[in-house]
């Protein structure tokens, strides 16, 4: 058996002899932030004027259908969005104090959150959390609100 070890990831290469004499090939990937679910010091900063709209993206192309996608604000990581495709839910939220009454907007394709005519009050950290068959996936976003006008996305 060979192994190898690159920043952080494991590559485990294993060749195995069947019955009829030949090689099979079996090549594991493992990245440790994902299959463990290991949330990194990665944070996104992102900074906008007040009132321009702001697009924090998932990096997905398609949500499949046993997808969850997690959204939520500060360090008591209140939920503002989700959406779980096998149980049909699609669903944005406020907060206690209000500060996101209909802001919020989901894009139905890639789970991307959407802040709509931006506070001062929507600067923060949310976190994302994308929950997969065979992964999770975790992403943090650094959003802060300066002065005035348009729409960014990132």
């Amino acid at each position: 058996m060979e192994q190898s070890m690159k920043s952080g990831s494991y590559l485990y290469l294993q060749l195995y002899r069947d019955t009829k004499n030949t090689f099979r090939i079996v090549l594991f990937l493992l990245l440790l932030n994902d299959a463990f679910a290991a949330e990194t010091d990665k944070v996104k900063v992102v900074s906008v004027k007040e009132g321009e709209n702001v697009a924090l993206r998932t990096g997905e192309t398609e949500i499949q259908r046993g997808d969850k996608i997690l959204w939520m604000y500060g360090d008591e990581r209140t939920l503002l969005a989700e959406i779980h495709m096998r149980n049909k839910i699609f669903e944005t939220y406020n907060t206690d104090d209000g500060r996101f009454s209909d802001s919020l907007e989901l894009d139905k394709y890639t789970g991307s959150l959407v802040i709509r005519n931006t506070k001062s009050t929507h600067s923060g950290v949310y976190h994302l959390k994308i929950i997969k068959k065979d992964a999770t996936v975790y992403k943090r976003f650094q959003v802060n609100i300066n002065g005035g006008g348009g729409e960014l996305t990132f």
